[in-house]
């Protein structure tokens, strides 16, 4: 499937800002017996993102192919 989605910048962003955490965290070993931590911090944002931002770029199309997975 090809195509182009316009997306918010601010949106873009926070996902950058959440995936920077995340590659921070597992680019240092030192880190992991923290995971639990990590996961209280961040699963809130994780899981908005997730489900209301990037689900929302998607074309409706793409949306029903994930949703007859």
């Amino acid at each position: 499937m090809n195509g182009n989605v316009s997306v918010d910048v601010d949106e873009v962003k926070r996902v950058y800002d959440l995936i920077e955490r995340v590659h921070s965290f597992f680019h240092q070993p030192m880190n992991f017996p923290n995971v639990d931590e990590f996961a209280e911090n961040n699963y809130k944002e994780i899981s908005e993102i997730y489900y209301n931002v990037i689900w929302n770029w998607l074309p409706e199309d793409m949306k029903e192919s994930i949703k007859n997975e």
